[in-house]
């Protein structure tokens, strides 16, 4: 969904930061170039599910909040969407009555399934790093040098 990938792009733009640096959401919205409103609901979230800390006041924004090898894109994709099915098959409204509900929910199910398998093997590290070899493209991230990956 636009809100993981959202929720990707700012967490990968903290995780660039020092490691102890509280960022403004509206910073991160205007250097990628994202609707700060959005990125801000999005980044409840994440803190609701203990990815980020969030902090009020003059000197309020976000941190990690576990280190980069903890967060997999399927806990991004979970505090974003919750645990609801991505794929919602008639059958679960209708019963399975008929074998064509059946076998498409069971299709659907195993989709999801191994798409949740695969979201689990990529860590915030691999994807910094990934960031790293892509700096030149990447143009709004002024990588800090004492940045530990």
């Amino acid at each position: 969904s636009v809100g993981c990938e959202y929720a990707v792009h700012g967490l990968l733009f903290l995780a660039m930061r020092h490691e102890n640096e509280v960022v403004l959401v509206s910073e991160i919205a205007k250097a990628q170039n994202l609707p700060e409103s959005y990125l801000a609901k999005v980044f409840q979230l994440l803190a609701k599910a203990g990815l980020l800390r969030s902090f009020r006041g003059a000197r309020g924004g976000y941190m990690l909040a576990q280190p980069l090898e903890k967060i997999t894109l399927r806990d991004v994709a979970l505090a974003v969407e919750g645990q609801t099915p991505l794929f919602k098959p008639l059958s679960n409204v209708r019963g399975c009555h008929n074998e064509a509900d059946c076998l498409i929910r069971e299709a659907f199910s195993r989709a999801e399934k191994s798409l949740f398998r695969e979201l689990e093997k990529v860590t915030l590290k691999e994807m910094v790093e990934r960031a790293r070899l892509a700096g030149e493209r990447l143009k709004w991230l002024q990588l800090p040098d004492s940045v530990e990956t």
